[in-house]
């Protein structure tokens, strides 16, 4: 025989490390799961044809292009509403432009259209 002492099966004291479980919150089981599920699924349409990702770029393009839209709208909004306001209260303001620009006269008066030097 050896000279090494021989090595018994013993139980476990409570003391000893266990090994730990794993154990995965259902957040973490979400964040892994959605995309190993999505990716087969965009694989498998693109394969069949239908490609998934394409709709997707073109809204976010289309949403880009509506925002600009938006932002045009909402310059022109606020330039009229100065307009409006440069008006003044009263009809005077409004009389006023429609002369200027709209060559409006009330009844009985005469407009002279004097041409601009060019």
């Amino acid at each position: 025989m050896s000279d090494e002492p021989t090595r018994r099966w013993r139980p476990r004291d409570s003391t000893e490390a266990k090994p730990s479980r794993l154990r995965l919150s259902p957040w973490t089981i979400w964040l892994a799961g959605v995309p190993l599920v999505m990716l087969p699924l965009f694989v498998g349409l693109y394969l069949l044809g239908q490609n998934p990702i394409e709709p997707l770029i073109e809204a976010l393009a289309n949403e880009d292009k509506l925002e600009r839209e938006i932002e045009g709208f909402e310059r022109e909004n606020t330039e009229l509403q100065q307009d409006i306001d440069a008006l003044g209260p009263g009809q005077f303001g409004i009389e006023k432009r429609a002369r200027e620009r709209l060559g409006w006269s009330k009844a009985g008066e005469v407009v002279i259209h004097v041409p601009e030097k060019r």
